[in-house]
């Protein structure tokens, strides 16, 4: 394990607590804790933990490596000039009707439901 590295695995599938550590590891994730863009720990702090602590507590859970991971890069092809087919933006077609009974003024329709406000006044 060089200085500037300590990975260490989850190798369960739920999240692991490391309570001396005050992190969360995510399932199946491999961290290195010694990244200084990340995290703030110090090597003595790191191998007090998994010698005593929290990581040694759940090393059935938690495992720490002696290398890193390698992560393969996956090169997909990319084609330029390839057909995407064109979606409407619904599936259905809204038509706009103009119904000739609800074109009335603002006064028409206060004279003709006037006695009806005063119905509801009298109740």
């Amino acid at each position: 394990m060089s200085p500037q590295n300590f990975w260490i695995t989850n190798i369960s599938n739920v999240d692991v607590s490391l309570s001396d550590l005050n992190l969360t590891i995510r399932a199946y994730s491999s961290i290195n804790l010694l990244d200084n863009k990340h995290y703030n720990f110090k090597i003595d702090q790191l191998k007090k933990s998994a010698e005593s602590g929290s990581i040694f507590k759940k090393r059935n859970k938690i495992y720490v490596r002696k290398v890193p991971p390698i992560y393969n890069k996956i090169n997909l092809p990319v084609v330029d000039d390839a057909f995407i087919p064109t979606r409407q933006k619904s599936a259905y077609e809204i038509k706009q009707e103009k119904y000739e009974e609800l074109l009335i003024s603002d006064d028409a329709f206060a004279e003709e439901n006037a006695d009806l406000a005063e119905l509801d006044r009298k109740k």
